[in-house]
């Protein structure tokens, strides 16, 4: 019943001063709208990057690739090592690899791409079949490459859906001839959209995708590959497929084992999350220097209430309220101001990120997804509900310890 009483009593002291508990609000909710938004930046920045990372095939991806810098001791120097990554390395993997479920070769080029007299500089990928299943990605019409298309380098490719809507402006490509850097290819396929990357122009859609071994034999003459991608049968042996995959490495190229780099998507999702939680503590503590400045306005101003209202201390302890009492009364009004002040706020911070979202994919021309979170809900009602605890306490305290016949001769 006393707490109900409280509660009554101390919104009816904050409407009794209307300009200064919106002043005090302010102050609250801006802090607070500050802490909202940045952490809703940081987890849209790892939705984000969960979003690329399942565009590439999702945390069980993990590649190899051959680095023009190595660094040695410390150093960087090029890479001279003879050894190469090859289509052999590909199938010793697939084949020896229990912890493989897929594995495909990639080399991305910047090409020139032409169709009916209109040119487009975009990116070709030359692979194998199972890119898909490594990638996860599927045709949204005609087919993939093949494993007829590697064995007789056909000179066929399958082009991203931005490429068939602004190249072909939705019109049936299938089986239409076009050019690669000048040779003619024929159109088989439309690969499903996967949406704009972080990188402008490198989106997926954007690619067009040949037989790796028509890009050997008519584009660069040789057998080499640039990447290997492959999908682990589940996360958690990542780390043992990639294992594998270098003990194939090793013993195709004489036991060399600097000529190659490693990566796994799992390892990136770990650093990433690192990073953006580092990023986003820094952001908050800037932030919560507006909630602390905020926090000695209630300070002030709880003292201020304690001033004015000294006959009424006075006269409830002469009629038998204790100095706990008082104390749970100022309590009350400092933190009720507080939590209000965080419910405003994290509307305010709502906008706020919602904003910044806007405003990047308006002038950074990717989507950046603004995430309130029920951790940044709750974290913003607890740092509302301590400043009004930790600031309020002081003059709280300082109430309680007046006594009743001193506090009386204000009156």
């Amino acid at each position: 019943m006393k707490l109900l009483e409280n509660f009554i009593s101390a919104f009816a002291v904050l409407g009794t001063s209307r300009l200064r508990t919106l002043l005090t609000l302010l102050g609250i909710m801006i802090g607070i709208a500050g802490v909202i938004a940045m952490m809703s930046i940081g987890a849209g920045a790892e939705k984000l990057i969960m979003s690329e990372i399942e565009k590439i095939g999702g945390p069980s991806m993990f590649g190899v690739y051959r680095p023009g810098w190595i660094e040695v001791k410390g150093r960087w120097r090029r890479n001279t090592s003879p050894h190469r990554l090859e289509m052999r390395d590909l199938r010793a993997i697939q084949e020896e690899c229990p912890s493989v479920e897929f594995a495909t070769v990639e080399t991305s080029y910047y090409i020139d791409f032409k169709v009916d007299g209109r040119h487009r500089q975009t990116y070709m990928r030359a692979t194998t079949r199972e890119y898909q299943e490594v990638r996860q990605w599927e045709t949204q019409y005609g087919r993939f490459l093949a494993d007829t298309d590697m064995s007789f380098w056909t000179k066929v490719c399958v082009i991203g859906s931005k490429v068939w809507e602004e190249q072909f402006k939705g019109a049936d490509p299938l089986g239409k001839e076009v050019a690669i850097n000048g040779r003619r290819f024929t159109v088989i396929g439309i690969m499903e959209s996967r949406g704009d990357g972080l990188e402008a122009g490198r989106s997926d859609d954007n690619m067009i995708f040949i037989p790796i071994t028509t890009a050997q034999n008519r584009f660069w003459g040789s057998k080499n590959v640039g990447a290997i991608m492959a999908r682990a049968k589940n996360p958690t042996v990542v780390e043992q497929a990639l294992k594998e995959v270098k003990t194939i490495l090793r013993r195709n190229h004489s036991g060399d084992d600097t000529f190659f780099r490693t990566w796994s998507a799992k390892q990136g999702i770990e650093s990433a999350k690192q990073t953006i939680f580092v990023i986003e503590m820094v952001l908050v503590i800037i932030a919560s220097v507006a909630l602390i400045v905020a926090g000695i306005g209630i300070l002030n101003i709880m003292l201020v209430s304690v001033t004015e209202r000294i006959p009424e201390i006075g006269l409830r302890k002469a009629v038998g309220a204790k100095s706990f009492d008082i104390r749970i009364q100022f309590l009350t009004e400092s933190v009720i101001l507080c939590l209000i002040g965080s419910l405003l706020g994290i509307a305010l911070g709502a906008v706020t990120g919602q904003a910044f979202a806007w405003i990047v994919g308006k002038f950074f021309g990717f989507q950046w997804p603004s995430v309130i979170t029920l951790k940044s809900v709750l974290t913003a009602v607890g740092a509302a509900a301590a400043v009004g605890v930790f600031f309020g306490y002081y003059p709280a305290s300082q109430a309680a310890k007046m006594a009743p016949i001193e506090a009386l001769r204000h009156t």
